[in-house]
């Protein structure tokens, strides 16, 4: 892989850690993604997948793990047994969602995975969170931010699927909400910002704009959208993501971006844009070891 960090992050980054993903790679193994700032969680485990490592062909090659591809469902279970090879954990552990770009989240217990029947049971959800050992949260993206928090002295883990919608529904900020709700102190929170679309190559029109000003402040959408003309604006959908967590009193030195663009490294990366909706998706794991 040839992944490249963010060639101009902007003045909002300046003293933000922007580069907080690392590709792990042995030889021989399915490439993975991972987060200096989570790999210091001993008693969890993330990672993020790239294209490489699976069975499907086609714009989906290779390792598509979205069930609503066009690919071949006993394609998308095998990736999915790959990836769990990969990272250690039992195949049965898996939680998976059928997301919808709102901001539903539901906390996930051993009932919900998927089980030896690999048969996903969670519906209309963009954000799942545990304090279950054994449970490996797991969300789809190929553009829309990924969000990974974890509470180090609760050991409750969350992941949330922040697209346009969700990202102006402060998806983030509701599920600091919750772990707080159950003894987290959001002061300790510490965030991922996944791979996703940055705002170089993330041009939108009105209807987006608007709902971003209804959700957040004229301060805060200075860093988040600039105007490229009357009706044409660059979104900064990780930059909205982090007033939606700061709001919600997670510490700014807390919160870590990937500083990769999904459109940026298409070739090695799921990215709907550059593809032109012709694309596989990739997967967030979470996994609350025992």
């Amino acid at each position: 892989m040839h992944l490249t960090y963010w060639k101009h992050p902007g003045e909002f980054y300046r003293d933000k850690d922007w580069h907080d993903a690392w590709a792990q790679e042995p030889a021989g193994q399915l490439p993975l993604i991972r987060f200096h700032s989570l790999d210091a969680q001993t008693w969890l485990d993330a990672s993020f997948t790239t294209r490489y490592g699976g069975v499907s062909t086609g714009g989906r090659a290779e390792l598509n793990l979205g069930f609503d591809r066009n690919d071949p469902p006993e394609n998308v279970r095998m990736n999915y047994a790959r990836v769990c090879e990969r990272i250690g954990v039992p195949l049965s552990s898996l939680a998976l969602t059928q997301q919808v770009h709102e901001t539903r989240i539901l906390r996930v217990t051993l009932e919900m995975t998927v089980g030896g029947r690999f048969e996903r049971k969670i519906f209309r959800t963009d954000g799942l969170w545990t304090d279950r050992p054994g449970i490996t949260l797991s969300a789809t993206f190929a553009d829309c931010v990924p969000v990974f928090l974890a509470a180090p002295d609760t050991h409750q883990a969350a992941i949330v699927h922040s697209g346009w919608r969700g990202t102006a529904g402060k998806i983030a900020g509701k599920a600091v909400q919750i772990l707080a709700g159950e003894g987290a102190d959001p002061g300790r929170i510490v965030a991922a910002v996944g791979p996703c679309i940055s705002a170089a190559y993330y041009e939108v029109t009105g209807e987006v704009i608007r709902a971003m000003e209804q959700a957040f402040s004229g301060a805060a959408m200075k860093n988040i959208a600039e105007r490229e003309d009357e009706t044409h604006w660059m979104l900064d959908l990780p930059a909205a993501v982090w007033y939606a967590l700061t709001e919600e009193g997670v510490r700014p030195d807390n919160i870590h971006f990937s500083g990769l663009c999904t459109f940026e490294n298409a070739e090695d990366l799921y990215s709907h844009r550059a593809s032109r909706g012709n694309r596989g998706n990739m997967n967030g794991f979470l996994f609350l070891r025992e």
